[in-house]
């Protein structure tokens, strides 16, 4: 009797899959706007000619706090090691006061 390998996901998952990572490829990774659009010459803030260009929303900015966090982690980091503070992985969680 030989036993044969199933996959861990159905057509649609995997579909799913890679319908997602061809989204999140066309994708800024910093900002998440659509690089198709982001990188248009026709939206540089600089471009006179251009059709449009992005400009930061009312209210903005705001402090993300987690990020801010990861900050001073990233900068105590570099003072205390140097070399390579690059290569350091931080992260951060939510302390309840009281």
């Amino acid at each position: 009797m030989r036993s044969v390998p199933e996959s861990e996901w159905n057509d649609q998952q995997l579909a799913l899959m890679v319908a997602l990572e061809e989204y999140e490829d066309g994708q800024c990774r910093r900002c998440g706007h659509e690089l198709a659009e982001s990188t248009d010459p026709g939206n540089d803030y600089n471009n006179p000619f251009g059709s449009g260009f992005y400009a930061p929303l009312p209210g903005t900015p705001v402090q993300c706090h987690a990020c801010a966090a990861l900050e001073r982690s990233e900068q105590q980091a570099a003072a205390g090691n140097p070399q390579h503070p690059g290569a350091l992985m931080h992260a951060v969680h939510l302390v309840r006061r009281g």
